[in-house]
């Protein structure tokens, strides 16, 4: 059980860095941020904290809790980091789909201007394709289901759709 929830923490943080569609970071900032965070961390003091086998040994409603803690804390981070970026995310998960529901709050499309946007996100997401098939393999793993589907679905500030795509973990196994 722990291993299984191990392994969702990991799926939701490679999400989180794979889910961006295009943000203005650069990584020069990003590795400064993370190094500010790190520091921030390292000041907490040590006695406060679990060794990893302590928090291993743990009994199951604590590890839990801790899990849940720094699922959330992940969760609020994502979002946090594509609010700068004027972008709302939804994440949930229906059946066997996990959904990633982008909406970019600043821009608003018209019938005319909303295939220039689909194209360029199209573009992005395929780009990243392997990623995404390898998200969806390793939630798989780290879960009942039988087939996993990341779905990515982006909107512009009035709600309008504009591209939306799925990845199946299947699909995955079928292409290797």
């Amino acid at each position: 059980m722990k291993k299984r929830i191990f392994a969702l923490l990991t799926m939701v943080c490679l999400a989180v860095s794979l889910a961006a569609c295009g943000g203005s970071a650069t990584q020069e900032e990003t590795t400064s941020d993370t190094t500010a965070e790190t520091t921030t961390s390292s000041d907490a003091s040590d006695s406060d904290l679990l060794s990893l086998v302590e928090f291993f040994a743990a009994d199951g409603e604590e590890v839990q809790s801790m899990l849940d803690a720094m699922l959330d804390a992940m969760l609020d981070a994502m979002q946090a980091q594509y609010e700068d970026q004027g972008i709302s995310v939804n994440l949930y998960a229906e059946v066997y789909e996990m959904h990633y529901n982008f909406t970019i709050d600043s821009v608003v499309t018209t019938e005319e201007t909303r295939p220039e946007l689909t194209e360029a996100l199209k573009a992005g997401t395929e780009a990243s394709a392997t990623s995404y098939y390898e998200l969806a393999k390793t939630v798989k793993e780290s879960v009942s289901n039988d087939v996993v589907i990341v779905v990515l679905t982006f909107f512009d500030g009035e709600g309008n759709e504009l591209y939306t795509q799925s990845f199946s973990s299947a699909e995955e196994a079928a292409a290797e």
